[in-house]
C-alpha cells in the first residue's frame, strides 16, 4: 500500500441558480428582481476512507545505524489483534497487540498496514450577482462561503511509535474546523 493510498473517495458537487432576476424567465425586471434574482446555491460534499499509517519502534533495534528519527525501518512484531471494536481518540488501536522486536531484527508488522478514521466534509456557498450596466457584462458578486459547514471533526492519525505514551492516541483532527467567509468579486 502506498503512503498516500485512499481506496474510497466520493466527491459530489452541485449548484442551483434561482430562475428569477435579470436575464431569467421569472421576475426579470422591477424591484423584486433585484431582491430575489440572481442567487446561486453551491455545495461540495467529500467522503473518503482514512489515511494509512505505519507503526514504528523507538531506537535502532535492527542495528542498522538509523540516526534519522523520521526514517525508521524497524517495525513492531504483531503478537495479537490490533483492531478494537470501538476505537476512541484515547485508544485507536490495540497497543498490546504489538511488541518491540528483539535486537537485530526489523519486526514482522507491515508498512502502512493500519488506517485512520474516515473523513467527511461538506462545503456550502451562496452567491448573489448584481449586474452593472445594461448588457450585464460587468457585475459585482457577493459571496458567503462555509467550509466544513457542519463542523464535522474527524479523527486524525494516531501516535504510531510503539513504546511511547502517545501510542494509539489521536492528538488532532483530519481537517480544519468550520470557516465562514464573506467576499465581493468584481467581473468586468
Amino acid at each position: 500500500v502506498s503512503a498516500y493510498d485512499i481506496p474510497q473517495l466520493l466527491t459530489v458537487s452541485g449548484l442551483y441558480q434561482l430562475p428569477v432576476g435579470r436575464g431569467h424567465n421569472h421576475l426579470n425586471s422591477g424591484p423584486a428582481s433585484w431582491v430575489l434574482g440572481n442567487w446561486q446555491l453551491n455545495t461540495i460534499a467529500t467522503l473518503r476512507s482514512g489515511q494509512d499509517y505505519t507503526l514504528t519502534v523507538v531506537g535502532d533495534v535492527a542495528n542498522i545505524s538509523d540516526t534519522v528519527a523520521w526514517w525508521n525501518y524497524e517495525r513492531p512484531n504483531l503478537v495479537g489483534n490490533p483492531k478494537l471494536a470501538n476505537p476512541t481518540a484515547q485508544e485507536y488501536f490495540n497497543t498490546s497487540a504489538f511488541a518491540i522486536p528483539p535486537t537485530g531484527s526489523f519486526g514482522n508488522f507491515g508498512r502502512d498496514a493500519l488506517r485512520s478514521a474516515s473523513v467527511y466534509d461538506i462545503d456550502f456557498s451562496l452567491f448573489k450577482n448584481f449586474p452593472l450596466g445594461e448588457n450585464g457584462a460587468r457585475q459585482v458578486q457577493f459571496r458567503v462561503e462555509g467550509f466544513n459547514l457542519f463542523n464535522i471533526q474527524c479523527l486524525g492519525v494516531p501516535g504510531a511509535t510503539i513504546g511511547q505514551t502517545t501510542t494509539g492516541v489521536v492528538g488532532d483532527v483530519a481537517g480544519l474546523p468550520r470557516e465562514i467567509q464573506f467576499a465581493l468579486k468584481l467581473y468586468f
